[in-house]
């Protein structure tokens, strides 16, 4: 069966929606764990390689008679450039104004403004960072904030004004939605207010049938 990767953006809830549809039938299933602060984190194939600023996985096949979910922040086209057989789903950015600033201030609260849930996760996200500057890791503790850790790897010290600035600079961002080719587009609206719309659109393109109630209080 071919990959199936989960396009989306930090804060769209990609890995709570990956553990879920890995709870399908017609998926292998993930491993996962979700953490106090809300956050899902889910252990694929690449082990979040695709995740990663600049993946640089090491080749694997999917499995042979179930989809295999692979969470990933824009690199679908990358990974058709690389593996054999890949099909997709994107998370769309909200287009509601309310909801879209839902979305960023869960990346700031989920993301930015806590530690990594583990010595694993922390020690992979400082190697990631260290990948285009290794000079910043002599400075780092390991009770920083993934904020701190995003700072010092640009070589800006991470002081009280530092992190608000760049927090600020997030809310204010607009971000633009991703152009690359997707099989399924889903609008976070969707998810949100309307997951019935969502789990007729899996299994009409993929013949995935959602199971248990995680679609339905998605926000």
């Amino acid at each position: 069966m071919p990959f199936l990767f989960v396009d989306y953006d930090q804060g769209a809830g990609g890995e709570r929606f990956c553990a879920g549809l890995g709870e399908s039938s017609e998926c292998e299933k993930l491993i996962f764990k979700k953490y106090e602060n809300g956050r899902t984190k889910v252990h694929d194939v690449f082990a979040q390689e695709f995740l990663k600023e600049t993946p640089n996985p090491v080749f694997k096949k999917s499995h042979p008679g179930l989809h295999t979910i692979v969470p990933t922040h824009r690199h679908t086209d990358l990974a058709r450039s690389m593996l054999e057989d890949v099909q997709s789903i994107r998370i769309q950015l909200p287009q509601d104004p309310e909801l879209y600033k839902q979305l960023i201030e869960q990346r700031i609260k989920k993301v930015l403004l806590t530690r990594e849930p583990s010595p694993e996760y922390f020690f992979g996200m400082v190697k990631s960072l260290s990948e285009t500057n290794q000079d910043f890791v002599k400075k780092v503790k390991y009770n920083m904030l993934t904020v701190e850790l995003m700072l010092l790897s640009q070589n800006i010290d991470p002081t009280p004004d530092a992190v608000e600035q760049y927090i600020n600079q997030v809310r204010t961002t607009r971000y633009v939605e991703s152009d690359q080719l997707y099989d399924l587009i889903i609008p976070y609206e969707h998810l949100v207010y309307e997951p019935d719309q969502v789990r007729k659109a899996l299994y009409d393109k993929f013949e995935i049938t959602v199971v248990g109630d995680w679609l339905s209080s998605y926000a």
